[in-house]
């Protein structure tokens, strides 16, 4: 078996690649922007990585032949992945190697997002999948915009910082002549359901770049509507970007703190659309007139160490029983909490999930800054909702007593000596 190693910037370890030289050439376009190497020597490093884990003592990520495909193996999947083409093998690999970067950098923040450079400003995109975010960023390429990522960023310092990857369409292309011709002249590695961009550097960013975002902007692909930049409200807003995040274990807390830091900082609009032209001439029109930004603090919040994993994660330890109606619970002392209009989010206890809370929930996890008993929640609240059945609003508490307590958001109130529970103060 011929076994070949080549080393990513910013990934501690490198690329070990059985069998399979005749994927180089491949390879070696597709990630012309990801500085590689079969020594690791000169590549460069992500500020602020600890310089052990710069250099790993063993392949980290391994690709082997299997039938027309590929097969690849890393740390963060659960088992090898096989792969049906060099274009899907190459998407899942850029992926991965994104991982590695993240994890070797506790402040590099990973983001399910995409973003260009236009008229001098960097615009954030976020968007659930299919609402067009690689489409619109090669849409915008095609006139005077500047790739950063079309699905793929991290934020490092305050800044989007660029893997150097570049856009993947999904085929059929939309009715675009523009994109069409686009990526008619700048055709990179596809098969029969995406196909790739190949750039230069003038229309797509390199590894490591950063620039500092002045917007976000949450894409809604809506059937037959006009395209309109609309003001999102502050729930929305952090709810999309919030989910855009990849959370490392633990990392929950940093992550709420990085969203609030987008948000409080940035215009945030809602891009509604439906032609892809159309949006995209809307967002070169408005790019100069959104509001100046106030810029992200140099200085992330603190992000927890991510060492490359071994085996399986260490399970969580078991949820404290419900109790009765009568036990008194109250906030877990410690917890990253941020409100967004009338909307709260929290980390959960072992800071690895996000959690929102509305309306009632808000306001049961606000009373529960002193211990409370489901049964005084339910008076309160039959009090506010005189018309809901009392029978509802105790089973609905029930239910949000037990996610508080799995997510490890709320804590029994210890007993006082003589086994009496210590009551809320009055």
């Amino acid at each position: 078996m011929t076994c070949r190693d080549i080393f990513f910037a910013g990934v501690p370890g490198a690329v070990r690649l059985h069998d399979c030289e005749g994927l180089l050439p491949a390879l070696g376009e597709f990630f012309r922007f990801w500085p590689h190497a079969p020594q690791p020597e000169g590549l460069p490093a992500i500020p602020g990585t600890p310089p052990s884990a710069r250099r790993g003592p063993r392949p980290l990520l391994a690709i082997f032949p299997q039938g027309r495909g590929y097969r690849l193996r890393s740390p963060w999947l659960p088992a090898p992945r096989h792969e049906p083409s060099g274009a899907c093998l190459l998407c899942s690999l850029a992926i991965e190697l994104a991982a590695a970067c993240c994890h070797a950098c506790p402040g590099l923040a990973s983001l399910h997002a995409a973003a260009v450079r236009l008229h001098g400003r960097t615009l954030l995109f976020c968007g659930d999948n299919r609402a067009g975010k690689s489409t619109l960023v090669a849409r915008l390429m095609a006139d005077t915009a500047r790739g950063l990522g079309d699905d793929m960023l991290a934020l490092h310092q305050g800044r989007v910082f660029s893997f150097g990857v570049p856009p993947r369409l999904r085929l059929p292309l939309p009715a675009s002549p523009v994109l069409r011709r686009f990526a008619a002249a700048f055709p990179g590695i596809r098969d029969r359901h995406y196909g790739y961009l190949a750039t230069g550097p003038d229309r797509l960013a390199p590894w490591g770049e950063r620039n500092r975002p002045d917007a976000v902007i949450l894409l809604e692909r809506t059937p037959r509507s006009r395209a309109a930049l609309l003001p999102a409200p502050a729930a929305t807003g952090m709810d999309s970007v919030l989910a855009r995040f990849l959370i490392p274990g633990g990392g929950a807390p940093g992550i709420l703190g990085l969203g609030t830091q987008l948000l409080d900082s940035l215009p945030c609009r809602i891009l509604r659309y439906d032609d892809l032209d159309e949006a995209a001439g809307l967002v070169a029109q408005r790019a100069l007139l959104l509001p100046p930004a106030a810029h992200l603090a140099d200085a992330p919040p603190p992000m927890p160490e991510r060492p490359i994993p071994e085996g399986r994660p260490p399970s969580l330890p078991p949820r404290e029983d419900d109790g009765d109606s009568s036990t008194l619970w109250r906030q877990r002392p410690g917890l990253a909490c941020r409100q967004a209009g009338q909307s709260l989010f929290l980390s959960d206890g072992p800071g690895n999930r996000i959690f929102r809370l509305d309306g009632t929930g808000a306001a049961v996890w606000h009373l529960l800054a002193s211990p409370l008993s489901r049964d005084e929640a339910a008076s309160l609240l039959a009090e506010t909702f005189p018309r809901v059945p009392e029978g509802r609003i105790r089973h609905e508490l029930h239910q949000l007593f037990r996610a508080l307590s799995e997510a490890r958001l709320i804590e029994k109130v210890a007993d006082r000596p003589g086994g009496r529970q210590e009551r809320r103060s009055q």
